[in-house]
């Protein structure tokens, strides 16, 4: 999973995720743009712009259900750091 975010990342294209928030809600497929990994207290993280959402979000990895890179080109908000 990791290695299409870095896929998607390193072409810029936008991946398609499916996602369990924290309180087990899943909102269906989200198309995000993919920029960076971080540790947090342990945890990894995969930060991404929600396009629906507009905005940077932080997403737990072992949260992600399915990652589906599109056909869809971005242009990079900030550094991609894949």
């Amino acid at each position: 999973m990791k290695e299409l975010i870095i896929e998607a990342g390193q072409s810029l294209k936008t991946i398609q995720i499916d996602y369990t928030e924290k309180d087990g809600s899943n909102e269906g497929w989200r198309e995000v743009e993919p920029y960076s990994f971080r540790e947090k207290n342990g945890v990894e993280y995969f930060y991404g712009y929600d396009i629906q959402k507009d905005g940077i979000r932080g997403f737990i990895i072992e949260s992600i259900n399915d990652v589906e890179i599109t056909d869809n080109s971005y242009e990079p908000r900030w550094p991609v750091e894949f």
